[in-house]
């Protein structure tokens, strides 16, 4: 979104789990690489219970109340696809008048009127590497000495969802 031109980055994220924590210091951390000052009023929390109203609602109002927003980055696909029908139902097109992206690469994201922009995020190389890791400790062999990389690096998908500023 910040190499699309956009300055004004609302974020949508899990309150009550470990991925919405950290999805959410990724998000400060790539606003402030950018220059960008973070601003805790255009960041809405929701934990699972209000998950289906929440996040939608809370970005309608925002941008129905004139909060300059140009951009928003979901917690999942899930939620952005929410976010993005109750944009458009409210007469804000994405992405003519707002970009929006989620995270990861559901099904979802693809079969959907706009085609999502998403971060793949490969739970079954996931899977994989945990049972590679599992071996491992089975045979004894050191964290030091391990073959199984920890760190898989995300892959963007880029669908219609977000546009240049």
């Amino acid at each position: 979104l910040i190499q699309l031109g956009h300055k004004h980055i609302a974020g949508v994220f899990k309150a009550d789990d470990y991925q919405g924590k950290e999805r959410h210091k990724g998000y400060v951390k790539a606003l402030q690489e950018a220059g960008y000052a973070y601003d805790p009023d255009m960041v809405v929390w929701f934990h699972t219970e209000d998950r289906e109203i929440k996040p939608a609602n809370m970005i309608l109002q925002m941008k129905q109340s004139g909060k300059e927003m140009d951009a928003v980055v979901c917690y999942n696909d899930q939620i952005a696809l929410s976010v993005m029908m109750k944009l458009q139902k409210n007469g804000i097109s994405v992405p003519q008048n707002i970009s929006i992206t989620g995270y990861d690469n559901s099904f979802l994201a693809q079969f959907n009127s706009i085609p999502l922009t998403t971060i793949a995020h490969p739970q079954e190389k996931l899977g994989e590497m945990a049972g590679q890791l599992l071996l491992e400790k089975i045979k004894g062999i050191p964290e030091e000495q391990s073959a199984i990389p920890r760190l898989i690096e995300p892959e963007l998908i880029i669908g219609k969802s977000c546009m240049r500023r």
